[in-house]
């Protein structure tokens, strides 16, 4: 799988954020990296729309809507798009 970078990584603690893109946009797409055993929580419209929790030094490929903001500890999120 390539993935197309759309913006700048987010490191540390991430809390109430988007992930904007370089445009300043919400990403729909964001690759999470957890250094540490966390919960990786997404939130739309003040609501939990999901949460899943993630063992140390793993990757997800989460999609969301732009709004979405997520929450998780010790991490990397980029926002992404697929590339063929």
């Amino acid at each position: 799988m390539k993935y197309k970078l759309l913006g700048e990584m987010i490191t540390g603690a991430i809390t109430n954020n988007i992930v904007p893109q370089t445009d300043g946009t919400g990403s729909t797409l964001v690759h999470i990296v957890v250094a540490t055993a966390q919960d990786v929580i997404q939130v739309r419209g003040g609501l939990i729309v999901g949460r899943i929790h993630m063992v140390a030094n793993s990757s997800i490929d989460l999609v969301k809507e732009s709004t979405d903001t997520i929450d998780c500890g010790d991490a990397f999120a980029t926002p992404i798009a697929y590339q063929a």
